[in-house]
């Protein structure tokens, strides 16, 4: 049994909290029975409404839940490459845009623009940015991934490691890329207080996570159709912010927040063997809901920017 450690708000440090509902750590049944058969408690902050799974177990808890298996379980092939990359696609261009008018005349030339990715993970966001004429690095807690990337991708500097403690010299990235990863950090701002040390002057942290609220009404009301369980968080989304909490975050990094919009969903692809005319439909209707939540400045997930001063 685990030590209960109970922390104060991971963001602001606020010491009172209410209860919006409890959670197993795990309802992957391939998981261990440590996560399995654990309850965590999701709470919202009542100082700064910052919505995050409740403490009461060591950061070592969560980084074993990532070694356990790579990536909660991708499969590290060509194959499923293609089919991730299909997916964060559409995403990954998004972001790219954004950055570079985030960035503007600052990036130099283009085989000067240097980018690290914390989280790269099975590397489609390396492989799009560096077609996007950047000069890539990464950095993953699990060595299946960075050992994935150097052989299959030829991105060589990809790196085992924590951002509590990175490989990488400060002040030498333009840009520093966490992409669905913030929302799985044990200490968001010392997350991103680390990644802006690794920052140039000027230069952009961009990080793409759930809007949590809008993440709870949604599996709320899948739930109540009978399609879910109203699970928002588990172990692996232990932060739920909200525009106005990520800026915070941001700030509490040292960073400036910029831009905050919402990000495009990840969105199945409609070329390649194994396609359904189920996966096409469900392909317009995401490409559909994208525009309209860009429209309306609404949506399931965010992307923000953040500049060093």
């Amino acid at each position: 049994m685990l030590e209960s450690s109970v922390m104060p708000c991971p963001l602001c440090g606020g010491s009172r909290s209410s209860l919006v509902q409890k959670e197993p750590a795990s309802s992957d049944p391939t998981r261990s029975a440590a996560y399995t058969q654990r309850l965590i408690n999701v709470v919202t902050c009542s100082d700064c409404s910052f919505m995050y799974v409740e403490r009461d177990f060591p950061e070592s808890y969560v980084n074993g839940y990532y070694e356990e298996r790579a990536g909660g379980g991708y499969g590290l092939s060509h194959e499923n490459f293609f089919w991730w990359h299909e997916a964060t696609k559409h995403s990954n261009r998004h972001i790219l845009s954004l950055l570079g008018k985030a960035l503007g005349k600052a990036l130099g030339p283009a085989n000067s623009r240097r980018m690290l990715e914390v989280g790269c993970g099975v590397g489609t966001f390396l492989a799009d940015a560096r077609d996007a004429g950047w000069t890539m690095s990464g950095l993953e807690i699990n060595a299946e991934f960075p050992e994935f990337c150097r052989k299959e991708l030829g991105i060589e500097d990809v790196k085992v490691g924590l951002i509590s403690d990175p490989p990488f010299a400060e002040a030498s990235f333009d840009a520093v890329a966490m992409l669905d990863v913030l929302e799985h950090m044990y200490d968001p701002v010392m997350t991103v207080t680390q990644c802006a040390r690794l920052l140039k002057p000027g230069g952009v942290l961009v990080v793409k996570s759930p809007n949590g609220p809008m993440q709870l009404r949604k599996e709320r009301v899948k739930k109540a159709l009978g399609r879910g369980d109203g699970y928002v968080a588990t172990i692996g989304h232990l932060n739920q912010f909200s525009k106005a909490t990520l800026a915070l975050a941001f700030r509490k990094g040292g960073l400036e927040p910029g831009l905050i919009c919402p990000a495009q969903s990840f969105q199945e692809g409609i070329v390649g063997d194994g396609f359904t005319a189920k996966r096409v439909a469900r392909h317009v209707a995401i490409a559909a809901a994208n525009v309209l939540m860009q429209v309306t400045g609404v949506g399931l997930n965010l992307v923000g920017m953040a500049r060093k001063a």
